[in-house]
């Protein structure tokens, strides 16, 4: 271990490593979230430059783990490798640190980091980077959150949510639908409404090719049916309490030549130093399989 990872213990050291600019978001946006439980972030700088790159790698990737796509880290489930897609009528990529280098820049984001500091007020670690992109007449989602549930009020937020639209985001290719406030709700979105139908104060984020939208994991949201076909892939950041379980364990599936490319601030980021913690037993994936594992 360096001394760069020996440096950084807290999520502050993390951020000054990375020069983080907090005022990236302003005291309005800062609200919004806390109060909608959604942002939207226009396109910055960094990703309106590496748009294309992004979406000619995305592509790459698609086209060569074909049905493979985003069984990353499921090997227990039982249609690993038989090659059945993980989520029918979707591209789908998981792991996305392995996949290209240049992933990484988007882990460090000043915009996505404020956001997970802001809701999460606690140490902070990456827990899922993946890619999702529904086909034609695919891609429709019961309303759901992507963790647990809080037990009370008082209970702190557990997470946010990060993603970054490499194609436009219309009504017509399905894009997510949010439920505003619900975030601040107890319990799952099926124990107050029908999760499958379309609900009255519901918003559409229709969104220009490198857009953000950031979510409080307790937000009630869904991706709806591309009906025209058109592109929509969108690459999610989860970020996640320090102290809570990862939805893939980085230190079990990172490659040991991967691990030594990362930079300190990276390595905390994951969690996978020598001397932080393992979380094997309870790296579990949201909604159905935390609901059987922990209940209501």
């Amino acid at each position: 271990m360096n001394n760069l990872e020996i440096d950084i213990t807290k999520t502050e050291d993390f951020c000054k490593k990375i020069n983080l600019d907090s005022k990236v978001l302003s005291k309005a946006q800062k609200d919004f979230l806390n109060e909608e439980g959604y942002l939207i972030i226009p396109p910055n700088d960094f990703i309106k430059k590496n748009l294309n790159f992004l979406n000619e790698i995305s592509n790459k990737l698609i086209d060569s783990e074909g049905t493979n796509g985003g069984w990353d880290g499921k090997e227990q489930n039982e249609s690993y490798g038989k090659g059945i897609p993980f989520e029918p009528g979707t591209n789908r990529l998981g792991n996305l640190i392995e996949k290209h280098p240049f992933f990484r820049k988007l882990l460090i984001l000043p915009e996505v980091i404020t956001a997970a500091k802001e809701v999460i007020k606690y140490d902070i670690k990456l827990s899922g980077f993946t890619l999702r992109n529904p086909l034609k007449n695919s891609g429709h989602q019961a309303y759901h959150i992507d963790g647990l549930p809080r037990k009370n009020k008082n209970e702190p937020f557990h997470g946010v949510l990060c993603a970054i639209f490499l194609d436009d985001s219309t009504s017509e290719n399905g894009s997510t639908r949010i439920i505003p406030k619900s975030h601040k709700k107890l319990g799952y979105p099926d124990e107050y409404i029908n999760p499958e139908q379309s609900q009255k104060n519901e918003i559409r984020a229709n969104l220009k090719a490198g857009s953000m939208l950031i979510l409080n994991i307790n937000t009630w949201h869904a991706g709806s049916k591309n009906l025209d076909g058109k592109p929509r892939k969108s690459i999610f950041i989860q970020i996640k309490r320090r102290d809570e379980a990862q939805l893939l364990n980085y230190k079990k599936y990172l490659k040991k030549s991967t691990l030594q490319e990362l930079s300190g601030p990276l390595k905390y980021l994951l969690a996978v130093r020598d001397n932080d913690p393992t979380q094997d037993e309870m790296s579990i994936g949201p909604g159905a399989e935390y609901r059987k594992k922990f209940g209501k």
